[in-house]
Order: structure tokens, then C-alpha cells, then sequence
């Protein structure tokens, strides 16, 4: 497993299919809410990056939420974030 330093902390790549994590668009996608999750799907869509959060409980629901909502044969990454707060609140400004 590789780790991997972005501007919103160190990520850990668990997967990486056909190299899509991509660095800067990690940094313009990712919000402060999905602070709270242990784990982060990436992938793209029509050449825009989605990202969806996963708690740990929830983590055996990501191979099923990647065989029905991303694109067959799409780039996407799994991510583990060592430093998720689970109780992370984010105010509104």
C-alpha cells in the first residue's frame, strides 16, 4: 500500500485502478465533510471525479457501490484515510 501526502492530509491508496488517482483533482474535489470517513472511492465519470465516503462499518458495501454506480471498465481509487473523525461536524458559514 502506498501513502500518498494531499493538501487535506496523508491518504493511504488501497486500490488504484488504471491509475486514476490523480493528485490535484483529489484537492479540488475533496470537502471537509468527507473528513469523516475511514475510506474514499474516486472515480470519474464523463471525465469528472466523483468521490464517495464510506465508514468503517460500511466497508464491505464498496465493491457493490463500485459494481453499481461506476462506469464499466471506469478509472477509480480506494482511499483510506488514517486520520478520519467520525464525529467530524462542519459548520455552515
Amino acid at each position: 500500500m502506498n501513502n500518498i501526502e494531499t493538501e487535506h492530509g496523508m491518504f493511504e491508496i488501497l486500490k488504484d485502478e488504471q491509475n486514476a488517482f490523480n493528485v490535484s483533482d483529489f484537492n479540488k474535489k475533496y470537502v471537509e465533510i468527507l473528513g469523516k470517513y475511514e475510506f474514499l472511492v474516486g472515480d470519474y465519470y464523463q471525465d469528472i471525479l466523483r468521490l464517495k465516503g464510506f465508514k468503517s462499518i460500511e466497508k464491505n458495501r464498496i465493491p457493490d457501490y463500485i459494481n453499481e454506480y461506476c462506469s464499466l471498465d471506469s478509472n477509480y481509487y480506494i482511499l483510506r484515510n488514517p486520520n478520519f473523525n467520525e464525529n467530524l461536524v462542519v459548520s455552515e458559514e
